[in-house]
């Protein structure tokens, strides 16, 4: 080889290490960002009400709180009150198979799942027929994080 061959070896080499030496102490006093550590589970409790509310000769109900956020792992209390003086109503949060037929006006049912994994789902009233607005009595409960 002769010496331009060795220089140019020398310089790629010196360079190459330059570049590794320099990666290694960027990874060393990298911090990531909070979003990126990892989030604790906690118990977190809720209170969900249905209220009936008069407009004009019909009455609307909905949920209260109608989205509640959770991460993945933490263990969610929903404590399910029927504010609705005027029927039963039912709650049923299938993808965590939680489901009740019928809360009296003034009841409440209580809940306790872990939020296992992520996505949106939905949550409504589970006895069918209870209003002409049954269709319309939904929530949605938000799982953030990965699995």
């Amino acid at each position: 080889m002769n010496n331009r061959g060795t220089a140019f070896l020398t310089a790629a080499f010196s360079l190459v290490l330059l570049v590794l030496a320099a990666g290694y102490f960027v990874l060393r006093t990298y911090t990531p960002p909070a979003s990126a550590t990892p989030v604790t589970p906690e118990v977190r409790q809720f209170g969900l009400s249905l209220h009936g509310f008069k407009a004009d000769q019909a009455t609307m109900r909905h949920w209260v709180p109608s989205t509640i956020v959770v991460n993945v792992g933490d263990t969610v209390i929903l404590r399910v009150t029927n504010h609705d003086a005027d029927s039963s109503h039912g709650f049923a949060l299938a993808a965590f198979n939680i489901s009740v037929s019928a809360i009296a006006p003034g009841k409440t049912e209580t809940f306790r799942f872990r939020a296992t994994r992520p996505g949106i789902y939905h949550y409504g009233c589970g006895l069918a027929g209870c209003a002409p607005d049954h269709a319309a009595q939904t929530g949605q409960l938000v799982v953030l994080g990965s699995q």
